[in-house]
């Protein structure tokens, strides 16, 4: 019955749409050859919410003995002024942002396998638990939405509720965009994938990268 319960609790938390779940805008001059914005809007419960680039970097994945460049990521904040740009203190200042948003522009294709992987060693780095009803369906969407293709973006949102709650929503390179729902505290738990205790040294190398842009 437990099971079942969580299954259908699961069901309700995730519903599918199609659009652009981030309008970029401005210059913040190119990495890698991936055009970067300085700002960016999203809509969260009908309120069009604007966002400030704070900082960006490439994502490289060491393979044997070379480095595979992955990815190169944005990182948004509804309230620039509030974020701390330290090792240390960049996850827990985003219980101060209403909105946060990272988005992947993607140098390479990455199969779906491959994506959830690299997001289930960085949870399992930071202690999330990986069977909680949220973070669960957060790993499902992103097994389900399929392969990164090269030369497109991925997003990955999360946003307070006015209820209290948080969501976090994930846009696939096709622009299918999943929807999850979850307790306070969620939105740290996807964003420590970046922004928590670095599961490799191509994310640690990001993360520098982010935090010193």
């Amino acid at each position: 019955m437990k099971h079942l319960a969580t299954f259908i609790l699961s069901l309700t938390m995730t519903t599918t749409a199609y659009g652009a779940l981030l309008s970029t805008e401005g210059s913040k001059g190119k990495l890698d050859g991936v055009n970067l914005s300085s700002s960016a809007s999203s809509n969260i419960e009908s309120e069009s919410i604007k966002l400030s680039q704070i900082g960006s970097g490439l994502r490289a994945k060491k393979v044997v003995f070379v480095n595979i460049k992955v990815y190169v990521a944005e990182l948004f904040a509804s309230s620039p002024e509030k974020f701390k740009k330290t090792d240390v203190d960049a996850l827990a200042s985003l219980k101060d942002q209403k909105v946060v948003a990272i988005q992947l522009h993607f140098v390479r294709s990455v199969d779906a396998d491959n994506v959830q992987k690299s997001f289930k060693e960085a949870l399992k780095a930071n202690s999330v638990n990986l069977d909680d009803a949220s973070v669960k369906q957060f790993l499902d969407s992103v097994n389900q939405g399929g392969e990164a293709k090269e030369g497109k973006a991925l997003t990955i949102l999360g946003a307070k509720l006015k209820d209290g709650s948080e969501e976090v929503l994930y846009e696939n390179t096709s622009g299918n965009v999943s929807t999850i729902t979850g307790k306070a505290g969620f939105v740290e738990q996807i964003f420590s994938i970046w922004l928590g205790k670095s599961a490799d040294s191509g994310v640690a190398q990001l993360k520098k990268s982010i935090l010193a842009n």
